[in-house]
Parts: C-alpha cells; sequence; structure tokens
C-alpha cells in the first residue's frame, strides 16, 4: 500500500472508524504529527503511497499527508534574501557549503528524510492529544518543524489539530496555529488549510466546482500556477472513482472568503486582522509527464510503486504574525457521487476562520505538576492555559541522553547546533536576521518533547502571586537562563510561596 521502504509503526496514532452505510463509511488514521495519513472509504486507500525513486531523500507520510503548512516568505530560501537586496557570492557558497537548508515552512506532520540518514522518520513532537468517545472528536497539539533535518531556520509555531467525525461521511477538519517567535518579522502569510490530495488510482478523476455546483475539469480552468480565486469556484472539489452518479467518491469543501470584506474592512480601519487578500485553491497532478511516459502503464501497475498523486491545496490569504493565533476549518466528505456533491455544497457555508484572542482577565489558569525525580523533589505552579499577549509555551523536554527533564520556552534545547558565517551587508534587510546565524540537527536532537506546560508571561504581571521559574524552580528543572531560555514568570498555586 505503502512506498515499500516505510514502516508505518513509528507514525500511527490513533484510528477514527465510521461505520454506517457502505458507500460513506471509512476508516482514518491520524500520524503523530498531527496529519492525516491515511482515509479508506469505499474507494480504498484515498492517500498516496508517500513513494519517492530509489536512492534520494525518504518523505515518510509527511508530504503526500492532509496537514496545515504555514510559510514565512520572507526568509523562505536564497531567492527570497536575493529578492530583498544583494546577496555577497561568498554568502550562497558558505550556505552551500554548511550543508543546512535554507527553505522556511512549517509542516503539521514531520521531515524528509536524507538517503544517508541514521534516522527512519521524524514526526512533529506530539505534546498533547485525546479522544472523545461521545463526539468522535480527535484533539492533537504537535510541535511544527520545518521539514528539513539540517536547517538554519527555527520552528515558532504550535499546531492545535482537531478531527471530528460529524456523521453521514462528513469529517471536520479544524486547525489552530499559533507563532511564539521572538522576532517581528517572522510572519508566515503563505498557507496551506489543508495541503494534501487523493491517490490517483483509486479516485482518478478531479473535478472543481462552479459556483453554481456544475463539475469543470481543471484544465483550462486554473491559472498558469494552477491556481483559482476560491470565489470563482463553488468552494468544493470533488475526486471520484467515475463519473457514476453512485461512483466512490471524495470532496474537500474549503469555502469561498466568507470573512473576507469584513477582514479587509479591520484591516484599513487599523485594527486586529488575519485575512490581507483573496484566497486561491491550487491543484495538480504531480509529475504529469510521467503519466505519458514512464508511468503511462500506472492504471495497472502496483500502486505504491509510482507517485500516484492528485495534489490540492487551499491557500487562505491569512497571516500569522508573531504572538498571533489563528484558526481554519474545512471538511472531508465522503460517499456516493451526487450525494457527496449535495452535501459538499450545503457545508460550504460552515467552513470558518479568523483570528483568535485570549484576553488575560477570561482565559483560565492551569496548574503545571512536575513529580519528584531522581532526587528533585515535586514541583508545582500555574500558567496560562491558552497564549495570551506576552506570554511564551513552556515545554517539559527530556534530555535522552542523560534523562534529565527539564521547563524551558526553548524547544531547541537539546538540539545539535553551530554557528553558521552568513553575514550580509548591514544595508541589506536580512542582515539582523542572519548576524548570528545557527544551524539545527533535527537529526541529532536528544530530545523527548514531553508536553506543552501551557503559557507563562514575559513580563511580571501587575497582580501579586507571580515569580520568575528561577525562584520557584531548582537549577535542575530550570537550568541557569541564557539565550532563548528565557526566566518566564508563573504563579504560586494558592498557599505555596515557590521554591525557596
Amino acid at each position: 500500500m505503502w512506498d515499500e521502504r516505510l514502516n508505518e509503526a513509528p507514525v500511527f496514532h490513533l484510528e477514527m472508524r465510521h461505520e454506517q452505510q457502505p458507500e460513506n463509511s471509512f476508516q482514518l488514521r491520524l500520524g503523530q504529527g498531527g496529519q492525516i495519513y491515511s482515509l479508506q472509504g469505499p474507494f480504498g486507500e484515498s492517500v498516496p503511497p508517500s513513494w519517492r525513486a530509489p536512492g534520494g531523500a525518504l518523505s515518510p507520510w509527511n508530504d503526500e499527508v492532509w496537514q496545515f503548512v504555514a510559510v514565512c516568505t520572507r526568509y523562505n530560501g536564497l531567492d527570497a534574501i536575493q529578492k530583498a537586496g544583494s546577496v555577497p557570492e561568498a554568502f550562497a557558497e558558505e550556505l552551500e557549503r554548511s550543508g543546512y537548508r535554507d527553505s522556511f515552512f512549517i509542516h503539521n506532520s514531520g521531515a524528509y528524510i536524507p538517503g544517508d540518514a541514521e534516522i527512519q522518520s521524524l514526526y512533529c513532537p506530539l505534546l498533547a492529544s485525546d479522544f472523545d468517545e461521545k463526539t468522535r472528536t480527535a484533539r492533537m497539539l504537535n510541535w511544527g518543524l520545518v521539514p528539513q533535518v539540517k536547517t538554519i531556520h527555527r520552528s515558532p509555531l504550535l499546531y492545535y489539530t482537531q478531527v471530528r467525525d460529524v456523521g453521514d461521511g462528513v469529517i471536520e477538519l479544524t486547525w489552530v496555529v499559533h507563532n511564539f517567535s521572538d522576532r517581528e518579522d517572522v510572519v508566515f502569510d503563505h498557507l496551506n488549510a489543508p495541503w494534501g490530495g487523493t491517490r490517483i488510482s483509486s479516485l482518478p478523476l478531479r473535478y472543481v466546482s462552479s459556483p453554481t455546483g456544475q463539475l469543470l475539469e481543471r484544465e483550462g480552468l486554473l491559472s498558469e500556477h494552477g491556481t483559482i480565486d476560491v470565489r470563482k469556484t463553488g468552494g468544493w472539489n470533488l475526486s471520484t472513482a467515475s463519473d457514476a452518479t453512485d461512483a466512490p467518491s471524495l470532496a474537500l469543501v474549503y469555502g469561498r472568503d466568507r470573512h473576507l470584506v469584513a477582514e479587509l474592512a479591520r484591516r484599513d480601519a487599523g485594527e486586529p486582522y488575519a485575512q490581507f487578500k483573496h484566497s486561491l485553491y491550487r491543484d495538480w497532478r504531480a509529475n504529469a509527464p510521467f503519466y505519458e511516459t514512464r508511468w503511462k502503464d500506472w492504471a495497472t501497475r502496483p500502486p505504491n510503486s509510482f507517485r500516484n498523486y492528485d495534489v490540492c491545496e487551499i491557500i487562505p490569504k491569512l497571516r500569522i504574525v508573531p504572538d498571533s493565533t489563528i484558526w481554519f476549518r474545512s471538511y472531508l466528505v465522503v460517499g456516493a457521487k451526487e450525494k457527496v456533491m449535495e452535501q459538499a455544497t450545503a457545508l460550504v457555508d460552515h467552513v470558518d476562520y479568523g483570528l483568535l484572542r485570549f484576553p488575560r482577565a477570561s482565559t483560565a489558569l492551569t496548574t503545571a505538576s512536575l513529580p519528584a525525580t531522581d532526587g528533585v523533589p515535586a514541583a508545582s505552579f500555574d500558567l496560562y492555559s491558552k497564549p495570551v499577549s506576552g506570554s511564551r509555551p513552556l515545554f517539559l523536554i527530556q534530555n535522552t541522553e542523560t534523562g534529565a527533564e527539564v521547563v524551558t520556552g526553548d524547544p531547541y534545547r537539546f538540539v545539535k547546533t553551530e554557528p553558521l558565517a552568513l553575514s550580509l551587508p548591514e544595508t541589506h534587510p536580512a542582515a539582523d536576521y542572519f548576524e548570528n546565524a545557527v544551524g539545527y540537527s533535527m537529526d541529532e536532537n536528544r530530545s523527548d518533547w514531553r508536553a506543552l506546560l501551557g503559557y507563562a508571561l514575559l513580563e511580571e504581571p501587575a497582580e501579586p502571586g507571580w515569580r520568575r521559574l528561577s525562584e520557584t524552580l531548582p537549577n535542575a528543572r530550570f537550568p541557569a537562563p541564557g539565550g532563548r531560555h528565557l526566566d518566564l514568570w508563573v504563579k504560586s498555586p494558592a498557599g505555596e510561596s515557590g521554591q525557596d
């Protein structure tokens, strides 16, 4: 079913089964990174096989999956740096020589694995999860990763993912994404919500809906970049096994920019906003020319022996600035073609998105309780349960070499790093960003990211009872602050005064 070199055991997190009528029953598997890596229905397996040509990098359920992706276009690769200003040849040469990658996008799944890597997979660290049997809802919290295992960029994104079995073949997908970057210029302004697609051998036909609900072929409809304004579509696409009215089908419902006018009005009024432009639908067949040459027998060859991927992505023109949180909701629909089209049309107005704000006065505190371990006494403290303004996420991370657990705001605490000589002229807009460039080796991370404890404050609040972490925890749990390992503010539980 999958690329023969891949092992499913490390990616598997949980399975959701919907058993109703044969045409709308499904089996969905969520991966450790928050991605949907398998969706089986009456059409068979709909997610592509994550195939890669022999000898190259592997893509173990980190690309051809349903996931959220965020791109920081300002620093996404050398081309972006060169467009911003003149770049000395020495900069490009040193970057190439370093072996570290310069792409700056964040997956909600995992990393590409180089052919010579010692690791077989690396998924976005799972910090929390639960499953509500009554509401048929799975929730996951992951720290998103730059998918290149050796990178010059830091990921400041947390992905909250919710997958809900609504019934009648409808799957609700909701993402909440928080940017905790300490740099104002690290803005994620090119998003995929979602990035995904279908297995051609299972669902060979792909259509885009018109505003009146007609099925349109993508050829001749999309721009040279494979895109179209979502408002020029019906707000959903359809992948189907055939043109029969009862053919097994899967729809993605992505909406039609329901808040665009209101969001632009907020922007123009100087109010907080997320959306800055109309959103796009993008659709293409990966490695399309090969279907006329080396893969022309695609309909009869093993489905895991070629790319087998019809891509679709929604590009909502939202931006995620530092210290901000956005959300996006869309739908997948499993069933017979005619019924799926009807359901998809009805769901368009339920697609939703926007900016989320969490005022301190109305945001609950949560208690972080750390049990005694290896001679380190138990400890507890309060902090915010959601990302209020002026806060940073606080992680519990174990060093896999020493076994020591530390509380820190720096998820790269135990990741191998090295300084890089990537200086730019002072006049270049990106000079400050690369002034103290660092290479991060995520394949040598020595980290077990255990949990997100909550959100601690950067500055001391006016109300009493708040203390710095260094006053609350012993050095064994909270090493001396430095760099991005900040001495944040937390609150002592009622009746406690903290670490003496």
